[in-house]
């Protein structure tokens, strides 16, 4: 007996488990959902490092739980943390149970095991370690086993082929991202003293701050503009040191309140060496930013085609440093493509479109295992 029929409770129980809920992508899009779903869905959010940061990106009205659940770090899998994981579905009994990237592998393994739950696993990309071109053919033939029978969500062309070509899975499923692009525009600027290149997003090694650390100090040989990068994560120590004898470059730690970090900014910049479809990209053109980042995922194509000069390949530092000047020298361009942004993902990025495809998988899977 599920969560909804043991307590007479029409709701559905979606139980979500993350390897980690500090602030990033996944977290963020499952805030926006929570919003547009409403009542239909109560939520159980579990993180296995046991941090829950971003919980405070819900807010006080929404049906939630939110547990850490601290597992044993091993190479491979644990039983302990999987025999864990069966009694945390057992003790919650879920309507359905959604995984999140590989760091939730052992979650789907205890399901399979045990209670098998309605299952949905969503890909969003990698750590340093894979990439669509690199993958450990461990972990593809894992995926390719324990995903089987399980539906799998991804955000980008790129891992639809991978998921599809690679890992040998059939239930495979796009679904774009989107963002509130209203709240994206009621960000408070406040007063800038100078021009602000700005970054959001967990500081992880994938995104190669210390790429986009080195450009700014090429870039700005006249020393008038400004730095900041926001975001928490293991990098921070390193991109700390590495800004330590510059005072324009700042790193205020995360943010619950993304739409005032892009107000402030005039220029949005990722460095990451590998990406699919980023929300903070998303919601920096909603905010109307022109955009310098590397060739990654499905960047090129997401930015409007008057931004894509500025989009540059992967690798080629001296062309990124080259793209930030011209953009950091440039406030017509910057404004022209900040429109041209700001239409596209008013047009391309709608959350009402993400939201709907999302509630009309939860039931069909929830459906066809009832």
């Amino acid at each position: 007996m599920n969560q909804s029929e043991r307590t007479g409770n029409p709701e559905r129980l979606l139980l979500h488990v993350f390897p980690s809920f500090s602030y990033g992508g996944q977290q963020s899009r499952l805030a926006m959902l929570v919003r547009a779903l409403g009542k239909e869905f109560r939520h159980h959010i579990v993180a296995l490092d046991g941090d829950l940061t971003a919980r405070s990106l819900f807010d006080s009205v929404s049906k939630i739980d939110f547990t850490p659940f601290p597992m044993k770090k091993s190479k491979g899998f644990s039983l302990s943390n999987i025999r864990r994981l069966r009694k945390l579905m057992a003790d919650t009994k879920p309507d359905l149970l959604c995984t999140y990237n590989w760091g939730a592998i052992e979650a789907a393994i205890a399901n399979r095991l045990g209670g098998k739950v309605p299952h949905i696993h969503f890909e969003d990309g990698f750590g340093p370690d894979e990439s669509l071109d690199r993958q450990s053919s461990r972990r593809v033939l894992a995926r390719r086993i324990i995903l089987a029978r399980s539906e799998v969500v991804v955000p980008s062309n790129g891992l639809e082929q991978l998921a599809r070509s690679r890992w040998k899975l059939k239930k495979v499923q796009r679904i774009e991202n989107g963002v509130d692009v209203e709240q994206m525009k009621s960000g408070r600027r406040g007063h800038n003293s100078g021009l602000v290149v700005g970054s959001l997003g967990a500081l992880r090694p994938e995104k190669n701050y210390a790429r986009l650390i080195a450009a700014f100090k090429a870039a700005d040989r006249e020393k008038r503009a400004r730095l900041e990068i926001v975001g928490g994560g293991p990098e921070r120590g390193r991109l700390v040191a590495l800004a330590a004898d510059d005072e324009r470059i700042s790193l205020p730690g995360a943010t619950a309140a993304p739409a005032d970090a892009y107000a402030r900014f005039d220029i949005f910049a990722l460095s990451s060496d590998t990406e699919q479809a980023p929300i903070s990209l998303m919601e920096a053109m909603a905010a109307g930013l022109p955009v310098i980042a590397t060739n990654v995922g499905d960047i090129e194509s997401m930015v409007s085609p008057e931004n894509r000069a500025y989009i540059t390949p992967l690798n080629n530092d001296e062309a990124y440093a080259d793209a930030l000047v011209r953009l950091m020298q440039n406030p017509t361009a910057r404004a022209d493509i900040g429109a041209a942004n700001k239409r596209r993902a008013k047009a391309s990025f709608s959350l009402e479109r993400m939201a709907a495809a999302h509630r009309t998988l939860y039931l069909a899977v929830m459906e066809r295992h009832g």
